[in-house]
């Protein structure tokens, strides 16, 4: 039989319970941080401080929800967007409970019709785990233009042609009714690269997305700019392309987004990864070449920028080429560029403000006009891949040359860049060859220490 002073905690222990379980329901965010703070989640950003040569750097890396090669991030204010390669689409942004977590908060927008399930059933035989590592989504862009009462938003892609077993770069285009849940209209493709390029482009099965570029820029109020890459038209491994004005390959195209009818800007060029308009309407390109040929470009309308008959790169050590000529021929000195009579002078094409002597992997650029880094405002500033930096130019305007150059180590595979309206950066990474890691967002802004 109980004494009463068991009886006592008997009933204390229960009177425990029933104030916690009251205080439980009634404080349903107290207990959510609570447990947060109890187990590691990978959405809380891993900070890591970096010192540069006029400010020390706060890199907040979030590791994003799904496994994905290429994509990109965008913005409408200081709203971050997140498509992947496989078109899923995250908009970032604080935890409404823990401030020092991030959430990725999944939209749900009709997908673009790129047929890459179809791609894959037909020649991931053929291709292995490149079909999938490869095929997808390129550049997203969110602005205003005259045609919509809203912002538009626009996706470039590859696109696969499932009658004639082809593929090509596409852009697709939607009018955001509801910029709070990003609701949007149907999905139209406005821009499809001509030739749509066969899987055997070469003598040996050769799928080239990786030099497709597929970048995205706002042109005017009735015009975008897109870059498309060579797909490896190069000259050597394929068809020249570059050079040919009858096709929309290795180009810088203008694209009237409401009638659709494209025009050549620029060409002669490899594989355009990045491209920004500053607010001069200054227009530069960040450019693949082969070893030791990336570039940094000012690109003008009608000028031709050499590729494959001018280069500051070389032949890649393992590279193969596919061409009749050479496919049997082990003498690697002949596979080589420029292709012929130029001895890299550049001397009938438009020559880069900057290429690098060795291989940076140039992906998107930006030019920094915001007073949050002063001292960088102005600057332009390139992300890479291979090396994982940040390139920080100062650049002179007046005579298109470079004053100073500062590399940011980032450790990471850098695919996008952006800058927000407060002045913080935010990159992309990019997974490479590990198929099993996710990519990250990165938040730069000043360390406060």
């Amino acid at each position: 039989m109980l004494n009463k002073k068991n009886l006592i905690l008997i009933f204390l222990w229960i009177v425990t319970i029933l104030i916690a379980i009251i205080w439980t329901f009634e404080n349903p965010d107290k207990i959510l941080a609570f447990k947060s703070n109890l187990k590691p989640d990978e959405n809380l950003p891993q900070d890591r401080v970096i010192d540069t040569a006029y400010y020390p750097l706060n890199l907040k890396k979030i590791k994003t929800p799904v496994y994905s090669k290429y994509g990109g991030i965008e913005k409408i204010g200081e709203k971050i967007y997140y498509i992947s390669g496989d078109l899923d689409f995250f908009q970032l942004q604080k935890n409404k409970i823990n401030q020092n977590k991030y959430d990725f908060i999944p939209l749900s927008l009709a997908k673009i019709k790129n047929n890459k399930d179809s791609f894959l059933k037909k020649n991931k035989s053929l291709l292995g785990k490149n079909a999938w590592f490869l095929f997808g989504v390129k550049d997203i862009l969110i602005e205003e233009f005259k045609f919509f009462e809203n912002k538009a938003l626009l996706i470039s892609s590859l696109n696969y042609n499932v009658n004639n077993n082809c593929y090509n770069l596409a852009v697709y285009l939607s009018e955001i009714i509801n910029e709070n849940i990003l609701e949007i209209k149907e999905w139209e493709k406005i821009f499809s690269s001509e030739m749509c390029l066969s899987i055997n482009l070469t003598k040996k099965p050769m799928f080239a997305a990786a030099s497709s570029g597929g970048r995205i820029v706002k042109f005017d109020d009735e015009n975008i700019l897109l870059s498309v890459g060579d797909f490896y038209a190069d000259g050597i491994n394929g068809p020249m392309l570059s050079q040919d004005l009858d096709n929309d390959y290795g180009k810088i195209l203008k694209i009237n987004i409401n009638n659709k009818e494209h025009e050549i800007f620029s060409y002669g060029h490899r594989n355009p990864q990045g491209l920004y308009i500053d607010k001069n309407n200054n227009i530069f390109s960040t450019e693949h070449g082969p070893r030791g040929g990336d570039e940094i470009n000012l690109i003008k309308r009608g000028e031709n920028y050499g590729w494959p008959y001018a280069t500051f790169g070389t032949n890649y050590n393992s590279y193969n080429a596919y061409t009749e000529d050479l496919s049997k021929d082990k003498n690697k000195n002949k596979r080589v560029w420029p292709i012929d009579k130029t001895n890299n002078t550049h001397n009938d094409y438009t020559k880069p403000i900057f290429s690098w002597g060795n291989t940076f992997g140039a992906s998107n650029l930006i030019v920094y006009e915001n007073e949050y880094f002063k001292k960088w405002n102005k600057n332009i500033i390139v992300s890479s891949l291979s090396t994982k930096q940040l390139a920080r130019f100062v650049y002179n305007y007046q005579d298109n040359s470079i004053l100073y150059l500062e590399y940011i180590p980032i450790n990471k595979r850098i695919r996008d860049i952006l800058s927000l309206d407060n002045g913080n950066i935010v990159l992309l990474t990019d997974i490479g060859n590990n198929m099993e890691d996710h990519a990250e967002i990165i938040l730069i802004s000043k360390s406060e220490n």
